[in-house]
């Protein structure tokens, strides 16, 4: 129980030269340990680049609303709701007392973000939070 995952074959050795007291002649079993087998899946690494990115301002803004946040953020926020432009990776951050206030807080975002632009928002991505 103390050699942890140690592999059968190091199992095997050590029975073989008599390095541990008690440890039975091990015969390679047929299955091998869960734990092994998740820990030596392999991974593969993330993208540098996203491969889609927005060609223009507004094209794509990422939503997300975050919360229940325990303590309270300032002013007694419970939530705060992120916007995120693709194109240029320009955020914003509004704080929110309740979740049901995340429409009306698009609505201000989007008539003062379509204001500042000549462009306007063509689609959101969100985890429908």
């Amino acid at each position: 129980m103390k050699l942890w995952h140690v592999n059968f074959d190091s199992l095997k050795m050590m029975a073989q030269k008599k390095m541990l007291k008690g440890l039975p002649s091990i015969i390679h079993p047929n299955q091998l340990c869960e734990g092994c087998l998740v820990s030596k899946q392999f991974r593969k690494s993330f993208l540098k680049k996203s491969t889609s990115r927005a060609s223009q301002p507004l094209q794509e803004i990422h939503v997300d609303v975050c919360g229940l946040i325990k303590p309270c953020l300032l002013g007694k926020n419970l939530y705060f709701l992120i916007y995120i432009n693709d194109y240029s990776r320009k955020t914003w951050v509004y704080f929110l007392k309740e979740k049901s206030n995340v429409f009306s807080c698009f609505k201000k975002f989007k008539a003062l973000i379509e204001k500042k632009n000549s462009y306007s928002i063509k689609s959101f991505r969100m985890d429908k939070g």
